[in-house]
């Protein structure tokens, strides 16, 4: 019977953060269907509406480290979480009803603050803290969440701002994320010890130390020494910028669609078709790093995305090509979440991953700023998006050397390990 109870625990826990995900990362990755009811109703350029999103993630990012700090210096996540909830709501209803793109802003901002805590650095802090064995298969399970929300909200949503307006769209947009964050809040502590239990798999690791080396490229770490300036870290955060500006190309897949001369609801589709490759991708990448590793999963996810942006680009026509385009590249987000965490976690180790993770949070929010604000201007000017089509393919080059030169790092470099107790 006590068994089954912690079983229970565990799986509260897991279903939690993933519907939070859902919520959190997973509409964020479907906003694009806004932009340009947003434009026409603004009378803004697509690169001045996109800007408030970009906003919002940059403050994500600045704010990210401060939520680390909060946590560890003993601040109850309930409490936190509650704030977070409360700002994204405040900001969501006057973002809905801005009469202009200034009020947009200012109001991402507080955005910003509040997606912050409730967002990927608390998703995979409380993974990382709960589960320990086959640690990547569930943090691939629980950020099928954003692909999920991103798959289902997006022709919903398009089909709700052709029929009630933007507005009301929005609002419904917001009340879900909200809706999202309250198991978490409610039912999960930070941590298995509040209620005094061990991460999921800690007590077998324990027992069984011989049987769990064939598990190491998952469940075991490098441990390098955290230094910020130096090579490993600085080419980890070059990764880190390569692999988000390619993902950020996703908020223009429903305008993309309209630019190759398609419908608004085929739009929509192409972005489901990306979440739905968001989806497939983090099931497969958790499962594949357990097996052989993050750096080998992430190479053939980042094929794979190479692979969607040189068919979107040739675009070789029929919308079942292009959907097909669209799954395949919706694989980066498998990297862009999913693989930067378990990088880290692997190279830097649990004690250290909060520090790590943190300012890359930051790095992760300015490149996705830049990256969605770069794609909508650069579609002012040009009237296509094959420059930023041809940017990702580059930027999947950029990725592919980062990935190399960190592997040779830390295979050959024992001397950056740090002393551990």
């Amino acid at each position: 019977m006590e068994k089954k109870h912690l079983d229970i625990r565990y799986v509260v826990v897991a279903v939690a953060v993933c519907l939070m995900a859902c919520g959190t990362m997973g509409l964020p990755n479907a906003y694009g269907v806004f932009y340009t009811p947003m434009s026409d109703a603004l009378g803004a350029g697509r690169g001045a509406v996109t800007m408030h999103m970009s906003i919002s993630n940059l403050v994500i990012g600045l704010f990210t480290p401060i939520v680390a700090r909060s946590l560890a210096h003993g601040h109850k996540m309930r409490n936190v979480l509650m704030v977070a909830t409360a700002l994204v709501l405040v900001s969501g209803v006057v973002i809905a009803f801005a009469p202009n793109t200034l009020i947009m802003d200012v109001a991402a901002v507080v955005r910003g603050v509040g997606f912050a805590a409730v967002a990927m650095f608390i998703i995979t802090l409380y993974i990382g803290n709960w589960f320990q064995k086959g640690r990547g298969t569930i943090t691939g399970i629980a950020l099928s969440g954003s692909g999920i929300g991103s798959a289902i909200a997006s022709p919903i949503v398009t089909a709700c701002i052709q029929n009630f307006g933007y507005q009301v769209a929005y609002l419904g947009f917001v009340a879900f994320t909200v809706i999202t964050i309250l198991p978490v809040m409610l039912f999960c502590p930070l941590t298995p010890e509040e209620v005094g239990l061990k991460p999921y798999g800690a007590d077998e690791v324990d027992e069984n130390p011989e049987d769990n080396k064939a598990t190491a490229p998952a469940s075991e770490d490098l441990g390098l020494k955290l230094v910020l300036l130096s090579p490993t870290f600085i080419v980890l955060v070059v990764f880190v910028i390569a692999i988000v500006l390619i993902t950020t190309l996703s908020g223009h897949m429903a305008s993309l669609a309209q630019d190759y001369g398609y419908s608004a609801q085929v739009g929509a589709l192409l972005l489901s078709a990306s979440m739905v490759g968001n989806v497939v991708s983090k099931f497969a990448l958790g499962a594949i790093a357990d097996r052989i590793g993050a750096f080998r999963a992430c190479v053939i996810s980042l094929v794979t995305t190479l692979v969607g942006l040189l068919l979107i680009l040739f675009n070789f026509g029929g919308q079942a090509a292009l959907l097909a385009s669209g799954f395949l590249y919706g694989t980066c987000f498998s990297i862009g979440s999913l693989g930067i965490s378990l990088l880290t976690r692997y190279i830097f180790g649990d004690d250290q991953y909060a520090d790590a993770y943190s300012t890359i949070s930051l790095v992760t929010s300015v490149a996705s700023a830049l990256g969605v604000v770069a794609a909508g201007l650069a579609y002012d000017v040009t009237g296509s998006y094959v420059a930023p089509i041809i940017a990702g393919i580059v930027l999947v080059g950029v990725a592919g050397g980062c990935l190399a030169y960190l592997r040779w790092r830390v295979t050959t470099r024992p001397w950056e390990k740090r002393v551990r107790a």
